[in-house]
């Protein structure tokens, strides 16, 4: 392994723990049910670009990592709607809580550097 690919994953680890602290309390069935087929769909509709190879993702490697980083993002989003009630309220939560726009923001980022980086 790499170093690009060892920091690559301890940024994954770090941004797991912090959903996990933040975010897992909120978290339904329903909402992890829709989450990880809308995370799973949009990772094979943008990342793949529609490509059958998201069934040939090898465990730890960047398109590993952007997978389960689509399904928490989708699954956290879906909760947060789900909590809040409608979509300005679901701005507002996102607004009015460090917290809810630190993970948006961390999610984001995480996808980011292991699709632009790979590794």
């Amino acid at each position: 392994m790499n170093t690009k690919s060892a920091v690559q994953l301890l940024i994954f680890v770090l941004i797991a723990g912090f959903f996990a602290k933040t975010a897992w309390g909120m978290i339904t069935k329903e909402a992890a049910f829709f989450g990880a087929i809308l995370g799973i769909t949009m990772h094979w509709l943008l990342t793949n670009k529609g490509n059958k190879n998201v069934v040939y993702i090898k465990p730890l490697s960047a398109g590993w990592r952007v997978l389960i980083y689509d399904i928490l993002l989708c699954t956290w989003l879906i909760a947060l709607y789900q909590q809040a009630g409608s979509f300005s309220a679901l701005f507002d939560a996102l607004k009015n809580n460090v917290q809810n726009l630190a993970l948006l923001l961390a999610l984001l980022g995480g996808i980011g550097i292991d699709y632009s980086v790979g590794g």
